[in-house]
């Protein structure tokens, strides 16, 4: 019987998945199958290593269908044939069933408890030590190509012909982890349609200088109010100010929803920053105007009590509002300036996505053309995709990883 070759394009986390979940089948099974792994760079794992600041942020605790599907801006339809093979709970099991103990976070991302993104790729190594995969480091593949019912591969250094294909070589995002979409160019070779790519889960830059001066301020529980095609959005996360703009999970979930909009000078992002998620416009005027009655202090130490103190004077004095005025002589034009923008959002004007700092592509193979139940191409039979790859993309907090241990296990478990 002909030994069956199966080529893993890339070591992202699918490519990980994929190949972990084949090794463990060979060792269980007496199938006589090689198992080839390509990868461009010289180590295992780069882009899960740096995931979620290099902890790793593994996948959710959030488990329910409807929790999890809004989580996806792209493709969660199609998707949710994978989730359902391969929950967070699945993830999570595997990970502490091969010595990586987790943790979930109070804000439901789950990470093992060491913070170490390296463990998890250690774990995937010592699978593939056991099941015989022989990887071939810093090959970087530039063709494959159908040839019958098989495939070429052609490398910097060699040829060579496989029964199989998966691609799991991951987006254009953050290319000196080894993520420079080669992969698109290889799904269109194979006959597949790409879909427009944009950055996404990216930092902004702001119009606005006085945000810049503001450098490593954060708010745990901030809203941003944006609107979409003519739609007014707003999510809760925490933010990051920084020297160039805004950052963080809050900055990173409207990259997401915003992924294909022009984002420049000319054409800026319009946002409302609302710092305090539970402070709402009557809120503010209410507070303020409740200290005006018992309290001789300056409005920016009123504030501190509320915000970091050199968030509360800048913002003053960009409004014109004089910072260390007593409260009670506070007027009613002043406070109620002031509630409205603390409550119903501060304006902002992001001008430019921060080059290079992108962690997801938003786009990618379109899923029409791949079975959701196989992940394989329905245009060029034996030819599997999982990940980053395909057109599927969600927010920050595990999600994207998910999809690709999802799709990852899909691919293996139905090759």
């Amino acid at each position: 019987m002909k030994k069956q070759t199966i080529a893993i394009i890339g070591w992202w986390a699918a490519g990980m998945m994929v190949a972990a979940t084949l090794a463990q089948r060979k060792m269980n099974d007496d199938r006589d199958r090689q198992i080839l792994l390509f990868e461009k760079n010289k180590s295992l794992g780069a882009k899960v290593i740096i995931s979620g600041g290099w902890r790793c942020n593994l996948t959710t605790g959030y488990t329910q269908r409807s929790q999890l599907q809004s989580k996806y801006t792209r493709g969660r339809e199609f998707f949710e044939t994978s989730l359902k093979k391969f929950t967070p709970r699945s993830v999570k099991k595997r990970c502490e069933s091969n010595g990586v103990p987790c943790k979930m976070e109070e804000d439901m991302r789950v990470f093992p408890v060491s913070n170490d993104g390296k463990d998890v790729v250690r774990m995937f190594e010592k699978i593939l030590d056991q099941g015989w995969v022989d990887i071939h480091y810093k090959e970087w593949i530039v063709a494959i190509e159908k040839v019958w019912e098989s495939f070429k591969i052609t490398s910097m250094q060699d040829t060579y012909s496989v029964d199989q294909v998966v691609l799991t070589t991951g987006g254009n995002a953050y290319s000196h982890t080894g993520s420079t979409g080669d992969g698109y160019q290889f799904a269109r070779s194979l006959g597949h349609t790409i879909t427009p790519l944009w950055p996404s889960l990216n930092s902004f830059v702001t119009q606005q200088d006085w945000i810049h001066a503001l450098s490593g301020l954060s708010f745990p529980d901030a809203v941003v109010h944006l609107t979409l095609d003519q739609k007014s959005q707003k999510e809760k996360w925490p933010i990051l100010l920084t020297h160039f703009g805004i950052s963080g999970p809050l900055t990173f979930v409207a990259a997401s929803l915003s992924a294909f909009e022009t984002v420049s000078a000319d054409s800026p992002l319009e946002i409302r920053l609302q710092p305090l998620a539970e402070m709402y416009h009557h809120i503010w005027e209410q507070f303020l105007l409740d200290a005006s009655l018992w309290s001789k202090k300056e409005l920016a130490t009123i504030l501190a009590t509320r915000l970091p103190r050199r968030f509360a004077e800048a913002l003053l004095i960009e409004l014109d509002i004089p910072p260390h005025i007593p409260i009670s002589q506070l007027s009613k034009v002043y406070r109620t300036q002031l509630a409205d923008r603390l409550g119903r959002g501060i304006p902002l004007s992001l001008i430019q996505r921060r080059p290079g700092d992108e962690f997801v592509t938003a786009g990618g193979v379109d899923t029409s053309e791949i079975d959701p139940h196989t992940l394989e191409s329905t245009i060029c039979p034996w030819l599997y995709m999982a990940g980053e790859i395909l057109n599927i993309d969600g927010v920050t907090g595990g999600y994207n990883l998910q999809m690709c241990w999802s799709t990852g296990r899909c691919v293996g478990m139905g090759m």
